[in-house]
């Protein structure tokens, strides 16, 4: 009986044992679990600029909102970029000057017909810079969806210069619900301005694209 009582305690001693070891290493996995997704935060997070609109969708975090600008749309040497001017600039005690200089001014709809459905020509065009945690973000031109798996941080339009002004610029996803900027007047005063981009046939194959509708697009995060 003795021999039968000592046999069930080391049992029952090994048994815990076990569970113990068990469940530590199930701790470890678990915090194992916890440094990768940390870690998958800090290294697929992504940045992006929502052009049209003063905040971010959904949970996305707001970097700051901003106002759009650009070199003008008449000049041989403006800028080939958009970029999204932040509301509260910072300068140096001094003020540098130059003879020859760079220019930045802000940016307008070209929009006169009823794509947005709502009347925004020559008005300001606010931006928003936001940040994905956790996921890498791509813009997909010429589709307002995402592909099956991604999720849809906004959709709206390509745009860009005019085909036949001096200065260029890049395409953007302008958001397909935009807004005017704070502040923003009834004055033509241009700059970098957005006109809706269509296809031109040719070597882009017609269909599937068409000359005819304006471009689409959509930023997607996974």
């Amino acid at each position: 009986m003795e021999a039968f009582e000592e046999a069930f305690k080391k049992t029952t001693d090994s048994v815990e044992e076990t569970i113990q070891t068990v469940t530590g290493l199930t701790n470890k996995v678990q915090e194992l679990q916890r440094e990768i997704e940390s870690t998958k935060s800090v290294i697929s997070s992504g940045i992006y600029i929502r052009w049209g609109r003063r905040s971010c969708p959904g949970t996305t975090e707001l970097v700051y909102e901003g106002f759009a600008g650009g070199g003008d749309y008449d000049q041989n040497g403006a800028s080939s970029n958009y970029i999204c001017l932040p509301k509260d600039p910072i300068f140096d005690c001094d003020e540098r000057t130059a003879g020859s200089v760079s220019r930045v001014y802000g940016a307008e709809y070209e929009t006169s017909d009823a794509t947005f459905h709502t009347d925004l020509h020559d008005k300001e065009v606010p931006c928003a810079v936001c940040h994905v945690i956790g996921r890498s973000v791509v813009m997909i031109p010429a589709k307002n969806a995402c592909y099956s798996g991604w999720h849809t941080e906004y959709s709206g339009y390509l745009m860009s210069s005019y085909h036949g002004h001096k200065g260029n610029k890049e395409l953007v996803c302008m958001d397909g619900n935009p807004e005017m900027a704070d502040g923003s007047d009834d004055g033509n005063q241009n700059g970098a301005l957005f006109y809706f981009a269509k296809a031109a046939c040719g070597s882009l194959k017609c269909p599937p694209y068409s000359e005819n509708k304006a471009l689409t697009c959509v930023v997607c995060s996974k």
